[in-house]
């Protein structure tokens, strides 16, 4: 049996009753603060009306994306825009090992689907939890070897779970499931030169991922067939896009331990691979009151990916820059003890100030760090004082991680800090009400109500 058609036999037989309790209160955290990172992306993406813009000659519609005032595009480019907007500014939730942001596609798939077709908080929830388990499995099984041979994990990966997700609320068969999953695996695109040129438009081939997995599962409603060795075939996404990948063990497991909980959260606005560096500086200028004028280098060392993605810049010229700027945002965080969405703005980029403390920054790749990737992804940080003083810190367990998780509150606060943007205290207030009930709602039409009451 191929592995299209074992995950496609689990998300089959998998309902909203089967789920245990915890993943059901994760799979609710996860619809929170995803739809954080779109809101996010909606106000702060320089691209935002640009692609709306190109959207609407592509097909009209009764649905508007996040932060849209025209209900003009059809359910699938919405959703498009939404993911789209998710992975915009780097707030999107990720897996530890894998790379991939599951939250940014599988979420917007699986809440405007959900409103087109009338389901229940109950199985929205069960298609967010089943999206982001294929997506995890497939991509921390594909990973290093998918970014190593230059491939963009999430562009790549989430069509499956968007496909798993839209498959779900279509109440797709065993047969079709697994014709859905074959037809995401051809569908599987994105690659990693987008965070070298085009940083600021790299989120549009997350979002696409949407959108061509709502499609894959459309085409197998209709009976059309996938490829359904499209994982381990021999031309299949395993050969192309990684190497040396274990077959077997993919779907060890499965029902029964949920990967939905090696999910890490984004505290920060930056790429993935640099924030060690950043809340390491941000730790050691806490704990030791370091002034930014004290400062005489700082040192960081860092594995490879992380060097070749965000160690090079140290003066961004644009918001996608900033985001891949280890420098920078170390440089922001020791002058500023934070580093959140304001640091993406012009103002905050083209500081001289910052940018001379960033230009004292030196990266390179550690030895030590290296070994340990990609299990654990960490940095050392050294920061020596004009009066002869270092101060040192290795981290691995970001704040966020798995291994230094943070509640609810946390993340509601993470929330509140972006909706408020573009929705009055009451609404986002609402919404955070809303998140925490999904399962009770027999219709979804009520949240979404919420996110379309814009603040004017």
């Amino acid at each position: 049996m191929y592995l299209t058609q074992q995950f496609a036999r689990f998300i089959a037989g998998t309902d909203f009753e089967d789920l245990p309790k915890d993943v059901v209160d994760m799979a609710k955290e996860r619809v929170m603060d995803s739809m954080g990172a779109v809101i996010a992306g909606s106000c702060n993406w320089e691209y935002a009306e640009k692609l709306c813009a190109a959207c609407r000659l592509l097909g009209t519609g009764s649905f508007a994306p996040v932060g849209g005032k025209e209900k003009c595009f059809p359910s699938a480019r919405a959703a498009m825009i939404d993911a789209t907007y998710a992975h915009a500014i780097e707030l999107d939730d990720g897996h530890r090992n894998c790379g991939c942001h599951a939250g940014s596609v599988v979420v917007p798939t699986a809440l405007v689907l959900g409103q087109e077709l009338g389901k229940t908080g109950e199985e929205i929830i069960t298609a967010v939890a089943l999206g982001y388990e294929i997506v995890y499995r497939i991509g921390s099984h594909a990973n290093p070897g998918l970014i190593n041979k230059g491939f963009h994990p999430s562009s790549c990966c989430d069509v499956f779970g968007a496909a798993v997700a839209a498959g779900k609320l279509l109440g797709l068969n065993e047969e079709q499931l697994a014709n859905a999953i074959g037809q995401a695996g051809m569908l599987a695109s994105g690659t990693m030169e987008a965070t070298k040129s085009g940083q600021l438009s790299k989120c549009v081939q997350v979002g696409n991922a949407a959108y061509s997995g709502i499609m894959a599962a459309y085409l197998a409603q209709t009976g059309m067939e996938g490829c359904i060795s499209a994982l381990e075939g021999p031309d299949g996404f395993f050969r192309t896009h990684s190497e040396n990948v274990d077959i077997d063990d993919v779907c060890r497991d499965l029902g029964e331990k949920w990967s939905i909980f090696d999910t890490y959260n984004k505290m920060y606005p930056s790429c993935r691979h640099a924030q060690p560096g950043i809340e390491a500086a941000l730790d050691l200028s806490e704990e030791y009151s370091i002034r930014p004028e004290d400062v005489e280098s700082v040192h960081i060392g860092t594995h490879r990916v992380a060097y070749e993605l965000t160690g090079h810049i140290k003066a961004p010229k644009s918001s996608g820059e900033a985001k891949f700027s280890l420098a920078y945002g170390v440089a922001a965080a020791l002058r500023d003890h934070a580093f959140g969405v304001a640091h993406l703005t012009k103002p905050y980029y083209t500081d001289p100030e910052t940018l001379a403390l960033a230009a004292k920054v030196e990266t390179e790749l550690d030895p030590d760090v290296q070994a340990v990737f990609p299990g654990k992804r960490g940095a050392k940080v050294s920061i020596a004082l004009r009066n002869g003083t270092t101060y040192e810190k290795e981290l691995y367990d970001l704040k966020g991680s798995p291994n230094n998780p943070v509640g609810w509150k946390e993340l509601a606060a993470k929330f509140k800090a972006n909706a408020l943007a573009l929705y009055s205290e009451k609404t986002v207030d609402a919404l955070l009400d809303s998140f925490s009930k999904l399962d009770t709602f027999e219709s979804i039409d009520p949240v979404m109500g919420l996110l379309e009451q814009i603040s004017s």
